[in-house]
């Protein structure tokens, strides 16, 4: 049988197709194949298929239709896309003619899509690309950032710097949308009287959708084009303008282009908004009472809660309520006295969103079960009738999706396990982990860890010794999450890092909001102590973190570390996301950790449980993490068998990658939403 022979057009026209569906960029083989066009333009461009196509040069392409190696390989990749694209699965047809809304204020999809922060952007883009490998049909909705959220730049004093970097949406697997009649698609909404024209653009992530909005558009005048310019700006009356586009701007933009959701899912209080926008939609028809669009409302919505404290959750000035929603209120055709109750927790002022978003939603849960536990206690005074321990906010922990696993990782999975994992973990399927010979799992390990040890050496122009037990801690320098606590005994760290027989190295990385001061100073004290005491080559910080730092660390350091002051870390996914990869995680038994720690896969910081003073309890703790790596930690890393092998060490990353991705994989959360979210709110209706 002949070949059929690729023209360079038709080359070019599938490497497009691929690059513009985000599943090419979690497919190792896809990335693979872009590295082997030209690896160095591909490390340039943050590993960004469009980006990369868009700077390729041309001979390079047509060089590539005569390499008949490249060609099938490119055919076999490029029908396996068309198949998972084309695939059906148990959740697609337990949902089939069913459509799930699901609105965030941030999405964290890739590190060259810079339109997220932190925590709960990295959950909304897993979430997303978990219902494309299942199957969920969603569509998720959110804001298109033209300068996204800061990058950091670290002064020689330690000092945060930030400064902006302007998304340009040609170099982005985004396409705006198209309406019926082939013009760009747009809706408007008014703020304080102007109508504000809100465009579409449109990414495919797997066999899901997810629509950006954006403001920024000759149309609109300055002061509302630059309404999408920044993610968590400070300013108030710019934050509750966003919060209306995509409250407002989204449920209008799904009705435009012919959605009909049989279930709305708000991942956090940004969105609440829409439910303003729902009973103006309802009430419009004289037959149906403000209680009967509230019954209506809340049995096609669900709501997660992110948030440990309720100064960290979204709220507003009755003032601005008033200012900005006055005439929708009214409109509605309820008293704005008794609008405004429905977003009082327990007092009149402020005006919560989530508390909108609870008192509208049929389901509402908390991101771990702890977490869960915290939320019934923060919003207690939304169900004045319950006791606490009857309030209906579940515990539905996080999960990671499977392309958090280092590809070292995921040839031995896919050798021992098959590649059915990617869809969930089966425990006894999943158990097949522990048959993995250790020399094996050691050298997958060892592999990422050069990877990341040269990616920081190129980063910042230090080199790291792969021989060193590698601790890593990076996240959001928020004064809760104590970033220095392993700094309270500085003379006694310096001891264990410096140690001849048993040295360590630490790895920090994280931002500190713009208007936090006491955060930017937490990095200044890090890089003054590594300074101070002589440990530049012991301490590093890593500037500008995002999602490419973030794979790089955990994957490739040895112990993960979290001490955030309990119980405020809601659920805590970077642990997940290292303890899948055979990274070990010392923390506090906050979040997610005390379902998953089980004494043989990582240790836990407990000696601060019940000490009421931060301060005293701060101590404590960073006295037991001391003593955890003088006596346990170090000397389990460097126990080495005739062979070099730390077998103790391994059979502990086993049992991490076992109860981490059994428990923790984004199948089995999206399980659960479908179980006890999804189906029975549809069912319902």
């Amino acid at each position: 049988m002949r070949r059929e022979i690729v023209t360079g057009e038709q080359l070019k026209e599938q490497l497009y197709q691929l690059a513009y569906n985000l599943w090419a960029f979690w497919d190792y083989e896809v990335l693979n194949l872009f590295r082997e066009i030209d690896g160095e333009l591909f490390c340039e461009v943050k590993e960004n298929p469009v980006k990369f196509l868009n700077r390729l040069a041309k001979d390079r392409l047509d060089e590539l239709v005569t390499d008949k190696k490249f060609s099938s390989g490119l055919e076999w990749i490029f029908a396996r896309y068309r198949e998972y694209v084309k695939s059906s699965s148990l959740f697609s047809d337990l949902l089939k003619d069913e459509m799930i809304a699901y609105f965030s204020m941030e999405y964290g999809l890739h590190g060259s899509i810079p339109i997220y922060s932190g925590g709960l952007g990295i959950l909304s883009g897993d979430h997303l690309k978990g219902a494309s490998d299942l199957g969920i049909p969603i569509v998720g909705v959110g804001l298109f950032y033209r300068y996204g959220y800061f990058a950091q730049r670290i002064t020689a004093e330690g000092v945060q710097e930030e400064f902006y970097k302007e998304n340009r949406i040609e170099d982005l697997p985004l396409r705006e949308v198209v309406g019926v009649d082939n013009k760009p698609l747009s809706v408007k909404v008014k703020i304080l009287g102007t109508p504000v024209k809100i465009k579409v653009l449109e990414a495919n992530i797997g066999r899901v959708k997810l629509l950006l909005l954006s403001t920024d558009t000759d149309e609109n005048p300055p002061e509302y084009r630059d309404i999408t310019d920044y993610l968590y700006v400070a300013d108030r009356d710019k934050r509750i303008q966003q919060e209306i586009v995509l409250g407002f701007g989204g449920y209008r933009v799904l009705r435009a282009m012919g959605f009909k959701p049989s279930l709305y899912h708000l991942n956090e209080g940004h969105s609440a908004f829409i439910i303003v926008e729902r009973l103006k939609d309802y009430l419009g028809d004289a037959n149906i009472t403000f209680e009967e669009a509230t019954r209506l409302i809340r049995e096609s919505t669900v709501f997660t809660t992110h948030t440990p404290v309720e100064a960290g959750n979204e709220n507003f000035s009755l003032e601005m309520i008033k200012k900005y929603l006055g005439d929708k209120i009214k409109a509605i055709g309820i008293p704005f006295e008794d609008f405004v109750k429905l977003g009082a927790n327990r007092k009149r002022e402020p005006f919560w969103l989530p508390a909108l978003a609870i008192r509208f939603s049929s389901k509402v849960n908390g991101v771990s079960k702890l977490h869960a536990e915290v939320s019934k206690k923060m919003w207690k005074n939304l169900f004045f009738e319950k006791g606490e321990d009857k309030i209906p906010i579940l515990g539905i922990t996080n999960g990671v999706h499977h392309s958090w696993m280092s590809e070292e990782l995921y040839k031995l999975f896919v050798k021992y396990l098959g590649s059915g994992f990617i869809f969930g973990a089966n425990a006894s399927d999943l158990s097949s982990v522990f048959d993995i010979p250790d020399e094996k799992i050691w050298r997958a390990h060892q592999i990422e860890k050069e990877k990341l040890l040269h990616f920081l050496e190129i980063r910042m122009g230090q080199k790291l010794n792969p021989e060193i037990l590698t601790i890593g801690y990076a996240r959001r320098f928020a004064t809760y999450k104590r970033a220095t606590l392993l700094l309270e005994d500085r003379v006694r760290l310096k001891e264990i890092l410096r140690n001849q027989e048993r040295p360590v190295q630490v790895i920090f990385a994280g931002k500190a909001h713009p208007a936090d001061e006491e955060g930017k100073n937490l990095i200044k004290v890090i890089i003054e102590y590594a300074r101070e005491y002589g440990l530049e080559d012991r301490i590093f910080f890593v500037e500008d973190y995002d999602m490419t730092v973030a794979q790089y660390l955990v994957k490739g350091v040895d112990v993960w570390l979290n001490n955030p002051l309990k119980p405020m870390e809601a659920s805590g996914t970077s642990g997940m996301k290292a303890g899948i990869n055979g990274v070990l995680n010392l923390s506090v038994l906050d979040g997610w950790w005390p379902e998953c720690y089980n004494g043989k896969n990582g240790w836990a910081i407990t000696s601060g449980e019940g000490i009421m003073d931060s301060s005293l309890r701060g101590k404590a703790e960073a006295k037991q993490i001391y003593e955890l790596l003088e006596n346990t930690i170090t000397k389990l890393f460097y126990t080495r068998d005739n062979s070099g092998l730390p077998g103790g060490w391994i059979s502990m990353m086993k049992e991490s990658i076992y109860s981490v991705y059994k428990d923790f994989n984004i199948g089995r959360m999206l399980g659960e939403y479908v179980e006890k979210f999804y189906l029975p709110v549809i069912n319902q209706s």
